[in-house]
């Protein structure tokens, strides 16, 4: 499964303004959403593992983000 355009440009310090994101930034974009949604604060450290698991494919990226809703909303 490949990973769907997101319809948003992100500002510095992507090279080119309204350039598409890579998979990787739109993991990452996803995955922020999904922790921010959820109420997770992130530290230093959860944002080198989040860019980390955005590397994963959008499949593997797709049940994270599902693992955190469900979390946050008591449905574990």
């Amino acid at each position: 499964m490949e990973t769907p355009l997101l319809p948003i440009t992100v500002p510095r310090p992507f090279p080119e303004s309204g350039a598409a994101l890579t998979p990787v930034d739109a993991h990452r974009v996803l995955l922020h959403c999904a922790l921010d949604a959820a109420g997770v604060p992130l530290d230093a450290a959860d944002h080198i593992a989040v860019t980390h698991v955005a590397e994963l494919d959008f499949s593997s990226v797709t049940r994270v983000m599902s693992w955190i809703s469900r979390s946050s909303s008591g449905n574990v």
